[in-house]
């Protein structure tokens, strides 16, 4: 394979995948920018959020996946960064730590579920005990 994969793309090219809608269009300039500067696939990332607003925004990447060939031919899947994630100063970065929750197995089946089988990668804080999520998910 040539070309680059990045896991972690928030947004690129003036679109921000975080926002509050991402037309048809918009994904359309995401994909052509991330071809033309060498991305083979990438992963779509939802960064923490209010968890509807988090479900909402994880449902339309999967939506574009679905119904876009340009889009998926470059997003391959979706990275749901947060909201399992540790709320420290220090830690948190850019995500609002007020939206930062202890992780559950039902709260990351709905965030799952969102994604129709597009999500790739989940982040879990290791020190936020996030054990029983990674237990219930690696037995199916």
């Amino acid at each position: 394979m040539t070309g680059f994969v990045d896991l972690q793309v928030n947004g690129y090219a003036g679109v921000d995948f975080n926002g509050d809608s991402c037309a048809d269009q918009d994904a359309a300039v995401v994909c052509q920018k991330l071809k033309s500067d060498g991305v083979k696939t990438a992963l779509a990332t939802i960064i923490t959020a209010p968890l509807d607003v988090m479900i909402r925004r994880i449902a339309r990447v999967a939506e574009l996946i679905d119904t876009s060939a340009e889009f998926a031919s470059i997003v391959s899947g979706i990275h749901v960064e947060g909201p399992f994630i540790n709320a420290a100063d220090g830690f948190v970065g850019a995500h609002p730590a007020a939206a930062v929750i202890p992780a559950t197995v039902e709260t990351a089946e709905r965030l799952l579920e969102a994604g129709r089988g597009h999500v790739k990668l989940l982040t879990l804080a290791p020190e936020m005990d996030a054990g029983a999520v990674v237990t219930k998910s690696l037995s199916g």
